[in-house]
């Protein structure tokens, strides 16, 4: 659909039942402050169809309407977002926007005063995986475990892919203890995993290190740093395992 397409025709293609006061949908969008001067704004229709509105308000109470479909258009934005923003193997987000959100988190630390806590995931014996089962079943691997991040984590964390088999995390408002719990939640989902192969029902492990920090001087890099060495502290030790971090 393009410029001048009548409101009316893409309500009865979109709507349920076909009933939507076009003048209700413009209305609530009108700054009277500036009738008689152009307003653009956009309008979702149900069934999910989004419209680009030019308005006029004239004297007497008359709105002149210029719509154009542009529902393609944002669905091509929005790709394009995901494919800047997001990991094209787990679906989680990629490490520069990792970063970007780890930045926010950390002006957000510091200005409120509260605790974060951070946490590097590194799925067990990766290497091995790979050479026993194949790539593409390391890749099933590394999805099964953003899938268990999605499970465990709340929707307020920032979940991403660190690189390689590696994942971060960062969990504003955790403490010590509670990160603990969820470290131990996420290991319980891992081991509950299974990936089919041709070889064969896969389970695997992961290891986790966990440093928190609250003040205004936050870094979130330095938590990352402590986090990271936790990691390898545990892969030199019994893996399959979350190390903490306590260091100031």
């Amino acid at each position: 659909m393009g410029v001048g397409v009548a409101l009316n025709e893409l309500i009865e293609r979109t709507s349920d039942n076909g009933i939507v006061d076009p003048g209700s949908l413009l209305m609530q969008q009108l700054d009277a402050s500036r009738e008689g001067k152009p307003q653009f704004f956009e309008r979702e229709l149900e069934g999910g169809r989004i419209l680009s509105v030019r308005a006029n308000s004239i004297p007497g109470g008359g709105v002149i309407t210029l719509y154009k479909d542009i529902t393609e258009r944002k669905a091509f934005e929005k790709r394009l977002i995901e494919m800047a923003t997001r990991d094209e193997l787990t679906g989680l987000i990629n490490r520069r926007e990792f970063f970007t959100l780890a930045n926010h988190e950390e002006e957000r630390a510091k200005r409120e005063g509260h605790v974060v806590s951070v946490m590097m995931i590194d799925a067990d014996y990766f290497k091995k995986i790979n050479d026993t089962y194949g790539h593409a079943i390391g890749d099933d691997v590394l999805r099964d475990r953003a899938d268990n991040c999605r499970k465990i984590f709340r929707k307020t964390d920032v979940v991403g892919r660190y690189g390689g088999e590696e994942f971060s995390v960062i969990l504003p408002g955790v403490k010590e203890e509670m990160s603990k719990i969820i470290a131990e939640r996420l290991h319980k989902s891992v081991a509950e995993s299974i990936v089919k192969s041709e070889k064969g029902d896969l389970t695997s492990t992961i290891i986790i290190g966990i440093a928190c920090a609250q003040g205004r001087d936050i870094r979130i890099e330095e938590i990352l740093d402590r986090a990271d060495r936790s990691l390898y502290t545990a892969k030199a030790q019994d893996r399959n395992r979350a190390i903490f971090d306590s260091a100031a």
